[in-house]
């Protein structure tokens, strides 16, 4: 569900999150990134529907906006192709 590309640290005790509601060290409450992870996944897919729809500068608001929530190569290649999309 979350993806293997996650840079995400625990907030309290910085250990590499896991894609689970709690910390697997502290047992810190980690639901709010994994909102933000899903929140960012659905604007990359939302993004690529946006470039099979031909609506490039959606695409590109999509693909800056997953980036800004969740960095990730995926997302940065994403973001260059509607990039470059947008200016054609």
């Amino acid at each position: 569900m979350m993806g293997t590309e996650t840079s995400f640290r625990c907030p309290v005790c910085r250990a590499k999150f896991r894609s689970r509601r709690e910390c697997s060290r502290c047992g810190a409450d980690l639901s709010i990134i994994m909102t933000i992870v899903a929140e960012a996944q659905i604007c990359r897919k939302n993004a690529i529907r946006a470039i099979h729809s031909h609506d490039f500068q959606k695409a590109h608001v999509l693909a800056t906006k997953s980036q800004n929530l969740h960095q990730t190569e995926a997302g940065r290649r994403l973001l260059l192709l509607t990039s470059w999309l947008e200016s054609g």
